[in-house]
């Protein structure tokens, strides 16, 4: 009787094999399990709060305004507010109890950090060991030094926040950044106001990059040019919010996504769903 041809084994059954010594240990199929992790920067009433109340619940904001009520969660619908959790801290060692508790229990689907500007405020208030900074703050302020222990803070705060595996939000207010160079490269100067430092470093480690604007909302009008009838779009009624999507040569914006996969250069009333369209391709 012929001997029957051995399976091959699967490709799972094949992983569980795997040599647990040795550099085998070390190499793993490309996957992407831990979430959507973007930051959205933008100025106040540009609709970021709006945007992130969108993404999967249950959601945990953490609010980093400076005072005891959160009023910046005013525009979040009022069936959202019943599937979101609002933390509001008052120092980074709130933060860090915070990520060790999401990173032990696993409670939330989407944890948001509104905002990140706040955060680093409080940082450096730490640092320099006062109660409140100055309302309109500047480099004085501080030591080159100081600044220096500031931005290594902040890196170290917003690695753990991106680590978590679950959908992650870093909110941001928007800053207009010196870019006087000799260089002929064109470099965006419109970013999350953060140092230097952390822009520098938070803008690689997220994986999507969006700004929020508005704009006046446009509508069809059939207009006659030379006595031919003409449809083009003009101002209308009240405003469109949106985000910047695609590459701008003034604004910062990111999508990792693969070659030739196509990319609007925005998208208007975005939502969760509308991202994620654009991250699938």
């Amino acid at each position: 009787m012929p001997r029957a041809n051995k399976q091959q084994p699967t490709k799972k059954k094949a992983a569980r094999r795997r040599s647990t010594t040795g550099p085998e240990r070390l190499i793993q199929p490309i996957e992407f399990d831990e979430g959507v992790k973007i930051t959205m920067y933008g100025r106040s009433g540009t609709g970021k709060t709006t945007l992130w109340s969108t993404f999967p619940k249950p959601i945990l904001a953490i609010v980093c305004s400076g005072g005891k009520n959160a009023g910046e969660l005013r525009s979040i619908s009022k069936a959202d507010r019943r599937q979101i959790d609002q933390a509001q801290i008052m120092s980074t060692d709130d933060l860090r109890e915070l990520i060790d508790y999401q990173d032990g229990e696993g409670k939330y689907r989407t944890v948001v950090l509104d905002h990140a500007t706040g955060l680093q405020d409080y940082a450096l208030r730490e640092i320099l060991g006062i109660q409140d900074l100055p309302a309109q703050g500047s480099w004085g302020m501080a030591k080159q030094q100081e600044w220096g222990q500031c931005a290594l803070q902040m890196k170290e705060m917003l690695r753990a926040i991106l680590n978590l595996t679950c959908n992650v939000v870093i909110v941001a207010q928007e800053r207009e950044f010196n870019t006087d160079s000799d260089s002929d490269l064109i470099m965006p100067y419109v970013g999350a106001a953060l140092t230097p430092s952390v822009t520098g470093w938070l803008n690689p480690a997220s994986d999507y990059i969006v700004q929020t604007f508005i704009r006046p909302r446009m509508v069809e009008r059939t207009v006659k040019i030379a006595g031919k009838a003409v449809t083009k779009l003009v101002p209308g009624k009240g405003v469109e919010y949106v985000i910047r999507t695609g590459p701008d040569a003034v604004y910062t914006t990111k999508f990792r996504l693969p070659k030739g996969t196509p990319l609007p250069d925005d998208i208007v009333d975005p939502d969760y769903g509308k991202i994620l369209k654009l991250i699938e391709g």
